[in-house]
Protein backbone atom coordinates (compact mmCIF):
# COMPACT_ATOMS: atom_id res chain seq x y z
CA UNK A 1 0.00 0.00 0.00
CA UNK A 2 0.92 3.89 -0.57
CA UNK A 3 -0.55 6.13 0.63
CA UNK A 4 -0.93 9.35 -2.18
CA UNK A 5 -2.95 12.19 -0.89
CA UNK A 6 -4.33 13.60 2.60
CA UNK A 7 -6.61 16.22 3.04
CA UNK A 8 -8.69 17.52 6.44
CA UNK A 9 -10.46 20.18 7.07
CA UNK A 10 -11.31 21.70 10.56
CA UNK A 11 -14.05 24.43 11.36
CA UNK A 12 -14.62 25.79 15.11
CA UNK A 13 -16.94 28.69 15.96
CA UNK A 14 -16.47 30.34 19.29
CA UNK A 15 -17.92 32.93 21.17
CA UNK A 16 -14.84 35.13 21.43
CA UNK A 17 -16.91 37.60 24.16
CA UNK A 18 -20.78 38.43 24.45
CA UNK A 19 -21.58 40.01 21.00
CA UNK A 20 -19.19 38.17 18.29
CA UNK A 21 -18.30 34.99 17.35
CA UNK A 22 -14.99 33.72 15.68
CA UNK A 23 -15.52 31.14 12.68
CA UNK A 24 -12.29 29.55 11.24
CA UNK A 25 -12.28 26.66 8.62
CA UNK A 26 -8.47 25.22 8.12
CA UNK A 27 -7.56 23.18 5.15
CA UNK A 28 -4.82 21.34 6.00
CA UNK A 29 -3.22 18.55 3.24
CA UNK A 30 -0.39 17.41 0.98
CA UNK A 31 -0.28 20.20 -0.74
CA UNK A 32 -2.23 23.20 0.52
CA UNK A 33 -2.29 25.09 4.41
CA UNK A 34 -5.13 27.56 4.35
CA UNK A 35 -7.53 29.32 6.43
CA UNK A 36 -10.66 31.76 6.40
CA UNK A 37 -11.99 33.55 9.41
CA UNK A 38 -15.15 35.55 9.83
CA UNK A 39 -16.16 37.67 12.50
CA UNK A 40 -20.09 37.56 13.16
CA UNK A 41 -22.48 39.50 15.01
CA UNK A 42 -24.14 36.86 17.43
CA UNK A 43 -27.72 38.20 17.36
CA UNK A 44 -28.02 39.36 13.68
CA UNK A 45 -25.41 37.18 12.23
CA UNK A 46 -24.29 39.91 10.36
CA UNK A 47 -20.70 39.85 9.33
CA UNK A 48 -18.27 42.30 10.71
CA UNK A 49 -15.25 41.30 9.10
CA UNK A 50 -13.55 38.86 6.75
CA UNK A 51 -10.31 37.43 5.78
CA UNK A 52 -8.67 34.43 4.20
CA UNK A 53 -4.59 33.37 4.09
CA UNK A 54 -2.88 30.32 2.30
CA UNK A 55 0.13 29.61 3.87
CA UNK A 56 1.40 26.61 1.47
CA UNK A 57 0.36 25.49 -2.13
CA UNK A 58 2.09 23.77 -5.20
CA UNK A 59 5.10 25.76 -5.87
CA UNK A 60 3.91 29.05 -3.67
CA UNK A 61 1.96 30.30 -6.62
CA UNK A 62 -1.61 30.70 -4.56
CA UNK A 63 0.11 31.91 -1.33
CA UNK A 64 -1.16 35.07 0.07
CA UNK A 65 -4.04 36.56 1.74
CA UNK A 66 -6.67 38.98 1.68
CA UNK A 67 -9.49 41.02 3.59
CA UNK A 68 -13.09 41.11 2.05
CA UNK A 69 -14.54 44.09 3.22
CA UNK A 70 -17.09 43.44 0.50
CA UNK A 71 -18.52 40.55 3.09
CA UNK A 72 -19.32 43.05 5.70
CA UNK A 73 -22.82 43.48 6.78
CA UNK A 74 -23.55 40.34 4.76
CA UNK A 75 -25.74 37.75 6.83
CA UNK A 76 -23.74 34.68 7.59
CA UNK A 77 -27.36 32.22 7.02
CA UNK A 78 -28.65 30.31 4.36
CA UNK A 79 -28.85 33.11 1.80
CA UNK A 80 -24.71 33.73 1.95
CA UNK A 81 -24.00 31.82 -1.24
CA UNK A 82 -24.56 34.15 -3.87
CA UNK A 83 -22.28 36.86 -1.79
CA UNK A 84 -19.25 34.66 -1.32
CA UNK A 85 -19.12 34.15 -5.04
CA UNK A 86 -19.20 37.91 -6.00
CA UNK A 87 -16.73 38.70 -3.38
CA UNK A 88 -14.23 35.98 -2.95
CA UNK A 89 -15.02 34.56 -6.38
CA UNK A 90 -12.94 32.37 -7.97
CA UNK A 91 -10.04 33.46 -6.22
CA UNK A 92 -7.42 30.99 -5.94
CA UNK A 93 -8.74 28.62 -7.36
CA UNK A 94 -11.95 28.94 -5.40
CA UNK A 95 -10.02 27.84 -1.72
CA UNK A 96 -10.97 30.93 0.16
CA UNK A 97 -15.21 30.84 -0.97
CA UNK A 98 -14.87 27.46 0.05
CA UNK A 99 -13.18 28.02 3.68
CA UNK A 100 -15.44 30.84 3.92
CA UNK A 101 -18.67 28.95 2.93
CA UNK A 102 -17.75 26.12 5.89
CA UNK A 103 -17.84 29.11 8.21
CA UNK A 104 -20.97 29.95 7.47
CA UNK A 105 -22.37 26.48 7.80
CA UNK A 106 -20.69 25.93 10.84
CA UNK A 107 -22.09 29.03 12.38
CA UNK A 108 -25.68 28.17 11.34
CA UNK A 109 -24.78 24.95 13.68
CA UNK A 110 -23.30 26.82 16.27
CA UNK A 111 -26.92 28.63 16.26
CA UNK A 112 -28.19 25.96 18.24
CA UNK A 113 -26.34 27.08 21.72
CA UNK A 114 -26.94 30.75 21.26
CA UNK A 115 -30.81 30.44 19.86
CA UNK A 116 -32.45 32.94 23.02
CA UNK A 117 -29.55 35.76 21.24
CA UNK A 118 -31.11 34.96 17.98
CA UNK A 119 -34.38 35.77 18.63
CA UNK A 120 -36.43 32.49 20.00
CA UNK A 121 -38.39 32.24 23.57
CA UNK A 122 -37.25 28.59 23.68
CA UNK A 123 -35.98 25.32 22.72
CA UNK A 124 -39.15 24.04 21.18
CA UNK A 125 -39.67 26.97 18.97
CA UNK A 126 -36.20 26.63 17.89
CA UNK A 127 -37.07 23.21 16.56
CA UNK A 128 -40.78 24.12 14.93
CA UNK A 129 -38.26 27.05 13.33
CA UNK A 130 -36.10 24.24 11.66
CA UNK A 131 -38.83 21.98 10.97
CA UNK A 132 -40.59 24.26 8.94
CA UNK A 133 -37.67 26.11 7.05
CA UNK A 134 -36.00 22.70 6.48
CA UNK A 135 -39.18 20.79 5.96
CA UNK A 136 -37.90 17.80 3.28
CA UNK A 137 -35.02 19.27 2.44
CA UNK A 138 -32.77 15.84 3.83
CA UNK A 139 -33.88 12.74 5.26
CA UNK A 140 -34.81 13.76 8.31
CA UNK A 141 -36.67 16.84 7.81
CA UNK A 142 -38.31 14.72 5.37
CA UNK A 143 -39.62 11.86 7.69
CA UNK A 144 -40.87 14.29 10.83
CA UNK A 145 -43.67 11.92 11.33
CA UNK A 146 -40.74 9.12 11.77
CA UNK A 147 -38.21 10.68 14.56
CA UNK A 148 -38.03 9.08 18.22
CA UNK A 149 -35.73 11.53 19.21
CA UNK A 150 -36.14 15.98 18.83
CA UNK A 151 -33.26 17.95 18.39
CA UNK A 152 -32.23 19.29 21.88
CA UNK A 153 -33.00 15.38 23.55
CA UNK A 154 -30.54 14.33 21.03
CA UNK A 155 -28.01 16.98 21.25
CA UNK A 156 -28.81 16.91 25.46
CA UNK A 157 -27.43 20.22 27.63
CA UNK A 158 -27.20 22.75 25.26
CA UNK A 159 -26.31 24.99 26.99
CA UNK A 160 -21.90 26.12 25.91
CA UNK A 161 -19.68 28.59 26.72
CA UNK A 162 -16.51 29.34 24.36
CA UNK A 163 -15.89 27.14 21.78
CA UNK A 164 -20.14 26.59 20.41
CA UNK A 165 -19.37 23.86 17.44
CA UNK A 166 -16.72 21.61 15.70
CA UNK A 167 -16.73 19.56 12.78
CA UNK A 168 -13.75 18.00 10.85
CA UNK A 169 -13.56 16.17 7.34
CA UNK A 170 -10.70 13.98 6.31
CA UNK A 171 -9.85 12.53 3.68
CA UNK A 172 -7.14 9.89 2.91
CA UNK A 173 -6.22 8.07 -0.75
CA UNK A 174 -3.88 5.02 -1.03
CA UNK A 175 -2.96 2.87 -4.11
CA UNK A 176 -3.18 -0.72 -3.41
CA UNK A 177 -0.85 -4.01 -5.07
CA UNK A 178 -1.93 -3.91 -8.38
CA UNK A 179 -2.26 -0.28 -9.24
CA UNK A 180 -6.53 -0.07 -8.03
CA UNK A 181 -6.93 2.98 -5.30
CA UNK A 182 -8.65 3.19 -2.38
CA UNK A 183 -10.34 6.27 -0.66
CA UNK A 184 -11.25 6.88 3.03
CA UNK A 185 -13.53 9.66 3.98
CA UNK A 186 -14.53 10.57 7.87
CA UNK A 187 -16.57 13.28 8.92
CA UNK A 188 -17.51 14.09 12.55
CA UNK A 189 -18.81 17.50 14.21
CA UNK A 190 -20.79 18.19 17.23
CA UNK A 191 -23.71 16.36 16.00
CA UNK A 192 -22.48 14.08 13.30
CA UNK A 193 -20.41 11.02 12.76
CA UNK A 194 -19.66 8.94 9.44
CA UNK A 195 -17.44 7.45 7.36
CA UNK A 196 -17.02 6.11 3.66
CA UNK A 197 -14.97 3.51 2.28
CA UNK A 198 -14.50 3.72 -1.33
CA UNK A 199 -12.84 1.70 -4.07
CA UNK A 200 -11.39 2.82 -7.12
CA UNK A 201 -9.93 1.58 -10.67
CA UNK A 202 -7.10 3.19 -11.76
CA UNK A 203 -9.54 5.78 -13.67
CA UNK A 204 -11.01 6.83 -11.04
CA UNK A 205 -14.01 5.25 -11.43
CA UNK A 206 -15.99 3.33 -8.30
CA UNK A 207 -16.12 -0.47 -8.35
CA UNK A 208 -17.19 -0.36 -4.56
CA UNK A 209 -18.42 2.12 -2.44
CA UNK A 210 -19.44 1.39 1.83
CA UNK A 211 -20.24 3.24 4.66
CA UNK A 212 -22.04 3.89 8.04
CA UNK A 213 -23.32 6.54 10.10
CA UNK A 214 -21.69 6.32 13.80
CA UNK A 215 -23.86 9.37 15.38
CA UNK A 216 -26.76 11.16 13.69
CA UNK A 217 -29.85 12.98 15.50
CA UNK A 218 -31.92 10.20 14.27
CA UNK A 219 -32.26 5.94 13.52
CA UNK A 220 -33.79 7.42 10.54
CA UNK A 221 -30.39 9.38 9.21
CA UNK A 222 -28.33 5.91 9.32
CA UNK A 223 -30.24 5.32 6.33
CA UNK A 224 -28.40 7.30 4.24
CA UNK A 225 -26.01 4.82 3.67
CA UNK A 226 -27.88 3.08 1.32
CA UNK A 227 -27.16 5.90 -1.38
CA UNK A 228 -23.69 5.02 -1.34
CA UNK A 229 -24.17 2.27 -4.25
CA UNK A 230 -25.38 4.79 -6.20
CA UNK A 231 -21.79 6.04 -6.74
CA UNK A 232 -20.53 2.45 -8.34
CA UNK A 233 -19.37 3.07 -12.07
CA UNK A 234 -19.21 6.71 -11.83
CA UNK A 235 -16.20 8.77 -12.19
CA UNK A 236 -15.91 10.16 -8.45
CA UNK A 237 -13.37 13.27 -9.83
CA UNK A 238 -15.67 14.27 -12.77
CA UNK A 239 -18.34 14.58 -10.10
CA UNK A 240 -19.78 18.21 -9.75
CA UNK A 241 -20.95 18.72 -5.65
CA UNK A 242 -24.46 19.02 -7.96
CA UNK A 243 -24.32 15.80 -9.09
CA UNK A 244 -23.19 13.99 -5.89
CA UNK A 245 -26.12 15.84 -4.71
CA UNK A 246 -28.56 14.05 -6.40
CA UNK A 247 -27.50 10.76 -6.17
CA UNK A 248 -26.68 11.13 -2.16
CA UNK A 249 -28.44 14.28 -0.78
CA UNK A 250 -31.64 15.96 -1.61
CA UNK A 251 -34.83 15.30 -0.14
CA UNK A 252 -34.30 11.41 0.88
CA UNK A 253 -30.47 12.52 1.43
CA UNK A 254 -27.77 13.67 3.53
CA UNK A 255 -25.59 17.33 2.69
CA UNK A 256 -23.00 16.02 5.16
CA UNK A 257 -22.56 12.81 2.87
CA UNK A 258 -22.58 15.06 -0.16
CA UNK A 259 -20.12 17.23 1.46
CA UNK A 260 -17.71 13.99 2.57
CA UNK A 261 -17.93 12.45 -0.79
CA UNK A 262 -17.58 15.53 -2.70
CA UNK A 263 -14.03 16.26 -0.64
CA UNK A 264 -12.97 12.57 -1.25
CA UNK A 265 -13.25 12.91 -5.04
CA UNK A 266 -11.23 16.15 -4.93
CA UNK A 267 -8.82 14.51 -2.84
CA UNK A 268 -8.84 11.52 -5.54
CA UNK A 269 -8.24 14.33 -8.22
CA UNK A 270 -5.25 15.58 -6.28
CA UNK A 271 -3.88 12.30 -5.81
CA UNK A 272 -4.40 11.51 -9.74
CA UNK A 273 -2.38 14.76 -10.74
CA UNK A 274 -5.42 16.57 -11.43
CA UNK A 275 -6.55 14.01 -14.01
CA UNK A 276 -9.99 12.93 -13.59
Amino acid sequence: MEVLYHAHRFSTIKAINDEELLAESTFLSTDFEAVGRLVIDQKSFLIKDARWDIYRSPGGGLNGGKELPGLKGVEAYFNAGGSLRRVAGDEAGGLPRELLADCVKGSIQAETFIFEKRGFTSARSYEEYWEKIYLNACRYFSNLDRLTCRWFDYIGGYEREGTLFNRNMSSIIWRQDGGSLAAYGCFSDSFHELGVHIGLNSEGIVTECTGNFLRAPDRVCFENSAHLLKLVGKNIALLSKREIGELVGGSQGCNHLVDIVYNVGSAVTNAMGGKG
